[in-house]
């Protein structure tokens, strides 16, 4: 068994292009011992060929005062003496630089303010650049002295500046201008005096000298003092959203997250699965969890929003893409749910001529591979029955990666004395025959992938032939009507397959010891399903409802 912890937010940190401190474009663990337990030993290093290429990439030049932004960018680089610093003054990890990202440190530095004004970010600057000429971006932070002494900051890191007392009409100008407020300043690096380095801090060594100043805007409200944004509850949080997205934090999970997607393609495309994109607006599917449906401008005909690629993934295996991917958004009216969203992201994965065996060790390397863990451990696994027996949850909390399966085919509604599918009506049964004997009884070829009581995923080996389907219908007692399409299609030589999807809201909140799946998404809907940042849903327009023949019923009602 694989035991892991998620990293606490002390710990947890995002190091990318975009980011200030390293080269590695992959989420990396700032690892204390005990972190990786039963984990193989790591050690902070970066590979040799690419300390090579850093330094090979190097080079002396000067720029002199009163040059543009693109002179800046183009000739930022240290001398000769300075390279050994610049490489290795940078925090380097564990992770090896990828061929593809063995990029130089000027690169990285370049690469962040490509194609931007500034000539480096606010996160950047060290000792090597005294004497350098900056154009700087951000947000003033903090301010004393009468405007003689400000921070600001941008998503990499913050800067100190000084305007000099005989810059009166600078100085004036930054007395003036309010906290949050966005600016452009120009000036020369220079180090701090030897009493005022902070060396544990990215830009501690250094101050910008400002001696160009311009506010491109101010701040009218603040609703939410920036400061102690984490005093503010939730639902103020969400409504200005924007405000909570300038925060370390956020800042770190979000990036982590499209660094955490990034190699999970990565690993799917270097596996030749191919990345098919389906639609959202599609009909609607019996069977599964209430689905949002769409009106369109033909009276009584709805599409519905897709709770999943579910139907349309078989049928591409029908069509011949044998090995799948997506990064897909799916839509689920589920109601208030404190760990749920009307609407998510799962990476979506399916694959022809395979195993339940084979589809559990695809995404045992796969998260092996994105998150970095030990490619020599192994996944736990216990039955639906021994987790129950042992747990009394399908969701056992086991400190560590565990898979759960041979889950029932179908489940009883207590009320109705129905029979229900356990996950969905398109799971192939572990034993066909018992589908037709006895369907109480029956094991699906389900799994479910479970991280310290939560289901981080799940996946089943699919039915490809139409008889068993439209048995497993009857059972139900659904209509084959939505779903015809499908039959059509598993009658026109449709392989074996499987699949699994992998839920990044949760996944990602896991790893970065998030509180809830909302404080990992740009923004997120409330518990309630509502969007507090738009205020919506919202009621439609009489003209709008006329042409979508909808009727307002809390209007009808009113009056």
């Amino acid at each position: 068994m694989i035991t892991i912890r998620p990293l606490s937010s002390t710990l947890f940190r995002q190091v990318s292009v975009l980011s200030t401190t390293g080269c590695c474009i992959f989420p990396i663990l700032q690892r204390p011992a005990s972190l990786f337990l039963g984990c193989s030993s790591h050690t902070s290093r970066i590979s040799r060929k690419a300390v090579k290429l850093l330094k090979r990439n190097t080079s002396s030049s000067s720029v002199g005062s009163g040059q543009s932004t693109q002179e800046i960018n183009s000739n930022d680089s240290s001398s000769p003496s300075q390279k050994q610093e610049k490489c290795y003054d940078l925090n380097f990890t564990e992770e090896k630089v990828q061929h593809q990202y063995q990029i130089s440190c000027r690169e990285i530095q370049e690469n962040r303010s490509k194609y931007t004004l500034r000539s480096h970010t606010c996160g950047e600057l060290k000792k090597f650049h005294d004497g350098r000429r900056v154009n700087l971006y951000g947000w003033i932070t903090y301010k004393r002295l009468k405007g003689k002494f400000l921070v600001i900051r941008d998503v990499y890191g913050s800067t100190q500046l000084i305007i000099p007392a005989e810059k009166k009409e600078l100085v004036k100008a930054a007395d003036n201008t309010p906290l949050e407020s966005v600016v452009r300043i120009a000036g020369v690096v220079h180090m701090r005096p030897d009493k005022q380095q902070k060396p544990d801090q990215p830009t501690g060594d250094i101050e910008v000298v400002v001696d160009d100043y311009e506010v491109l805007n101010e701040p009218t409200a603040l609703r939410m003092a920036f400061n102690d944004y984490a005093k503010a509850d939730e639902e103020l949080r969400m409504s200005y959203r924007y405000l909570d997205l300038r925060t370390e934090l956020l800042q770190r999970r979000l990036r982590f997250r499209a660094s955490l997607i990034r190699s999970m393609r990565e690993f799917m495309d270097r596996n030749y699965f191919i990345d098919v994109e389906t639609p959202s607006l599609i009909r609607r599917t019996p069977g599964g969890a209430r689905e949002f449906p769409v009106a369109t401008r033909h009276p009584g005909l709805f599409y519905a929003l897709a709770q999943s690629p579910q139907l349309l993934k078989q049928i591409l295996m029908v069509g011949g893409m044998d090995k799948y991917y997506q990064v897909a958004r799916c839509y689920r009216d589920e109601g208030a749910k404190p760990d749920r969203q009307p609407e998510f992201t799962q990476f979506d994965i399916e694959l022809s001529f395979t195993t339940r065996e084979q589809v559990m060790d695809l995404i045992e390397d796969l998260l092996k591979y994105a998150l970095r863990l030990s490619p020599k451990r192994d996944f736990d696994i216990m039955t639906y029955k021994e987790a129950i027996k042992n747990y009394g949850t399908d969701k056992p909390n086991t400190s560590g990666f565990c898979w759960i399966i041979d889950f029932p085919l179908f489940v009883k509604n207590e009320e109705t004395g129905q029979l229900e599918a356990a996950h969905h009506p398109f799971t192939m049964p572990l034993k066909e025959s018992d589908v037709y004997e006895n369907p109480e009884n029956a094991v699906g070829q389900s799994y479910d992938l479970v991280f310290q009581g939560n289901e981080i995923g799940g996946g089943s080996v699919r039915i490809h032939n139409s008889r068993l389907q439209r048995h497993i219908f009857d059972i139900l007692k659904l209509p084959t009507s939505d779903i015809d399409y499908l039959l059509t299609a598993l009658d026109s030589g449709c392989p074996p397959h499987a699949g699994f999807a992998l839920g990044i809201d949760r996944l990602v909140a896991l790893w970065s010891d998030a509180n809830s799946i909302r404080d990992v998404i740009a923004f997120p809907k409330s518990s309630e399903g509502r969007d507090p940042l738009s205020n919506t849903p919202s009621p439609l327009d009489e003209q709008t409802l006329k042409y979508y023949h909808l009727t307002n019923n809390s209007t009808n009602k009113s009056k």
